[in-house]
């Protein structure tokens, strides 16, 4: 008992003793003769005795465990390769196999060869670095997860467990299939369509729309509910997605064939929210979807998923005109209201303002002196683009423009900022006042894109309208003010003079109406004219930049430049516009590096939706007047445009 308790006790810690036992006999020995001779003897007679312990108990039962250690990995390989649970391999880099068991022996035997599985992309993924990667595979029409183990070597080999997932991923595809998807529908300008047909066809107008609209539902096996006139809901399974988007919703076509009395085509906005967890979240989803939809234009579907992605379809029709100023005169009220309660008003525009962007910002100062506020203009820099009447402003005294970082210092939570001429954070003038501001008003004539401001206190968004000038000309009109001063006038009619390209697109009754009550107010076409005056080398720049056009097939006009220009992004909107011009041509682009990276700027006539383009690219715009900034090089920017118009077929 002492000798087993003195063994399995004492013996791990012998060695460091033996150690310290030496040295302090070799101590003693210098002090002491016979005692340090006497300490020296026991020591080696304590080493003798480990050393004898080692030889008859320790190794025997290193080598004993050993032994069982490779019966028991000899005894673990042979469970493993004749094993009935999974089925494993063993690959190296170029997928051959090196080792399998027996059930992957017996799946390979009933399936395709494993090369037609293991691509050069998926040995890519499972020798990727990772000591384990999971990945789903297909094979013999079963599927399988695939865990991925790095197995030690001289070469580097990896272990397969193949674990048959066919069952979980047919439960899972049956409860993606069967989820729920809701669906907004409405009719645009539902008010204007009845309003322009005979009275005795107005029903079956109605009836013909409810019919198009249910049977589209009928083929999904929807359920549909009409919760007023023009506008439905429809719920239908996410099964039905795909093929939604390859039709890419054919009733909105379907919509176009309705014959009504009105002089434009019916249309409808969709809103679809899918993928989310619960029927209150898809049904938020589908009325931003809706949200969207209208302030894109109408006439297109979007799809809004669970994690903010959108997808567009449509957006063929150009945007009709509304007869009914009502949302101007109840936006003008609530903007005053805004104004009443603010203790400063900051407007802000586009980062490079152009002409409708300044000349809509110097009206709404109007407005807010009308309702007697401390007002200023935040502007970072002056370009090519608004340089005359930004001089103009400065000679009259009465206005005050300010940096981002003076007005961030003044701002406090209730400043009042409005947003004109743009409605996406990323491309104000000061994106950091967007974050600071409590309060924000949007002024809009773009259609809604990727990227807008969601937590504005009041949206005027027309898509219909000529320019933001245009919209904020209603407001004047509606804010009991009967008259504004000349210089006002003068910007206000600037803007939607270049906006319009001179009164020669995107125009409406509502544009000329705005514009003739300008005109009365004092504005003068040739002082207008004054502010488009440019310096000879920019002229020149835009010149050469027209120059370098090429026409491809499809009527489409490319053409970039590789100068650098501050004032870049008014040179290739000039440049497109001018190529627009030109003969058999149906859309144009032009490229051309900026301040802050790439412009392009794209113009159509109608026959191609450039916004779509645009989109694809990080932009947007309208149907035919369109831009995006982009890092990549202007030569590259436009190679990005002809291949997407390759993709939509428009060029071949």
């Amino acid at each position: 008992m002492k000798k087993q308790f003195f063994q399995s006790f004492l013996l791990p810690y012998l060695a460091p003793c033996l150690v310290v036992m030496a040295v302090m006999s070799l101590m003693i020995l210098s002090y002491n003769l016979i005692l340090g001779l006497i300490c020296l003897v026991v020591c080696v007679a304590l080493m003798f005795y480990q050393g004898s312990i080692t030889q008859k108990t320790v190794l025997p039962r290193v080598i004993e465990y050993e032994a069982q250690l490779l019966q028991d990995n000899d005894q673990i390989m042979y469970t493993l390769k004749n094993s009935d649970s999974l089925p494993l391999c063993t690959i190296d880099a170029s997928g051959k196999l090196a080792w399998q068991n027996a059930r992957f022996e017996a799946l390979r035997a009933g399936s395709s060869p494993i090369e037609e599985v293991l691509t050069k992309e998926r040995l890519g993924e499972i020798f990727s670095g990772e000591k384990s990667v999971d990945l789903t595979l297909s094979w013999g029409g079963r599927s399988y997860r695939v865990n991925s183990t790095q197995v030690g070597g001289t070469s580097p080999r990896r272990l397969l467990i193949w674990d048959d997932v066919t069952d979980a991923e047919e439960a899972r595809k049956l409860y993606t299939d069967s989820r729920t998807c809701v669906c907004y529908i409405s009719v645009d300008n539902y008010d204007e369509i009845l309003a322009d047909t005979p009275t005795e066809d107005q029903s079956s107008v109605e009836a013909a729309i409810d019919k198009c609209i249910r049977s589209w539902a009928g083929e999904m096996n929807a359920a549909v509910s009409r919760f007023r006139q023009g506008s439905y809901m429809i719920f239908f399974e996410q099964r039905f997605m795909d093929t939604l988007r390859e039709g890419r919703f054919s009733i909105l076509n379907d919509m176009h064939e309705i014959v009504t009395g009105a002089d434009f085509p019916t249309s409808l906005s969709i809103g679809v929210g899918c993928d989310g967890t619960s029927l209150d979240a898809l049904q938020s989803d589908a009325r931003q979807a809706m949200e969207l939809a209208l302030g894109r234009g109408g006439d297109q579907a979007v799809i809004r998923r669970q994690n903010g992605d959108n997808e567009y379809f449509g957006g063929a029709l150009p945007t009709v005109e509304k007869r009914n100023k009502g949302k101007s005169r109840m936006v003008a009220h609530a903007l005053l209201q805004q104004m009443a309660t603010a203790d400063r008003v900051v407007i802000m525009g586009h980062s490079r303002p152009d002409m409708d962007a300044i000349g809509s910002a110097i009206g709404l100062y109007q407005l807010a002196q009308i309702a007697e506020k401390d007002v200023c203009i935040a502007l970072n820099g002056v370009g090519e683009a608004i340089q005359q009447i930004y001089d103009a402003a400065e000679a009259t005294g009465r206005y005050v423009f300010e940096t981002s970082d003076v007005i961030k210092e003044k701002m406090t939570e209730d400043t009042l900022l409005i947003v004109t001429d743009c409605h996406s954070s990323y491309t104000v003038e000061a994106p950091e006042l967007v974050e600071a501001a409590q309060r924000i008003v949007i002024i809009d004539h773009h259609r809604r894109s990727k990227g807008a401001i969601e937590n504005a206190t009041l949206v005027h968004t027309e898509v219909y309208a000529s320019s933001a000038s245009e919209l904020v000309t209603e407001l004047l009109q509606y804010a009991g003010s009967k008259s504004i001063d000349r210089f006002t006038a003068n910007a206000l009619l600037a803007g939607i003079t270049v906006d319009t390209k001179n009164f020669t697109v995107n125009t409406g009754v509502r544009t000329f109406e705005a514009a003739a009550w300008l005109r009365r107010n004092g504005a003068d076409g040739a002082e207008v004219k004054k502010y488009f005056k440019l310096k000879l080398d920019f002229v020149q720049k835009k010149y050469n930049l027209i120059a370098s056009a090429e026409i491809l097939d499809g009527g489409v006009a490319v053409a970039y430049t590789k100068e650098s220009d501050d004032s870049m992004q008014v040179l290739t909107a000039q440049a497109a516009d001018e190529l627009l011009e030109m003969q058999g041509v149906r859309a144009a682009f032009a490229a051309g590096r900026g301040a802050r990276g790439t412009n392009v700027s794209a113009r159509a006539s109608g026959q191609i939706n450039v916004q779509t383009i645009m989109e694809k690219m990080g932009g947007g715009g309208h149907m035919n007047v369109a831009a995006a900034q982009v890092q990549a090089s202007p030569e590259e920017a436009i190679q990005q445009v002809v291949q997407i118009l390759r993709e939509e077929a428009i060029i071949g």
